[in-house]
C-alpha cells in the first residue's frame, strides 16, 4: 500500500472498482491511485513521456502525463477487436493529466501522437 507523508491509513480510500468495472473511470476518484508505472514512451520529434500506470489493487491500467504543453495528445487502449476501448486527453501546463482506466486482463498500452510529424507512438502491449 501506498502511503503519503500525513495520510494514515484510514483515510487511504478502498477501491470501487476492480478489472472490468473500472473500465472509462479515473483512478483518483475509484481509489486505485496506488499504481506505479510499468512502461512509457516518448514520442518522435522528442517531448514529454506519455507514462504506462497500473493499479494492482483495481486490476486496471491508464495512460499519465505531468505538466507539459497542451498540443500533446495522449491515450490509453485496452481490449481485443470489437471490445477495444481508446480513452484520450490532452497534457495541461497547469496540473498532470491521467485517462480513464481500462482493465489488465486484456491488452493495453499508452500512446502519444507525435506534434510534428501526427504519428501516434505507442509502448508495447502488456
Amino acid at each position: 500500500m501506498l502511503l503519503t507523508a500525513g495520510v494514515s491509513p484510514a483515510t487511504v480510500k478502498p477501491s470501487a472498482c476492480k478489472t472490468t468495472s473500472c473500465t472509462g473511470k479515473y483512478p483518483a476518484q475509484q481509489g486505485c491511485n496506488d499504481g506505479r508505472t510499468i512502461d512509457r514512451k516518448e514520442p518522435g520529434g522528442g517531448g514529454p513521456d506519455v507514462l504506462l500506470r497500473v493499479s494492482a489493487r483495481c486490476g486496471a491500467a491508464w495512460a499519465y502525463m505531468g505538466k507539459a504543453n497542451s498540443s500533446w495528445d495522449y491515450r490509453i487502449q485496452g481490449g481485443r477487436g470489437t471490445t477495444m476501448k481508446t480513452y484520450s486527453t490532452w497534457a495541461d501546463l497547469s496540473r498532470p493529466t491521467y485517462t480513464p482506466m481500462v482493465p489488465t486482463n486484456k491488452p493495453y498500452r499508452a500512446c502519444i501522437k507525435g506534434v510534428t510529424d501526427g504519428d501516434w507512438y505507442c509502448t508495447p502491449w502488456h
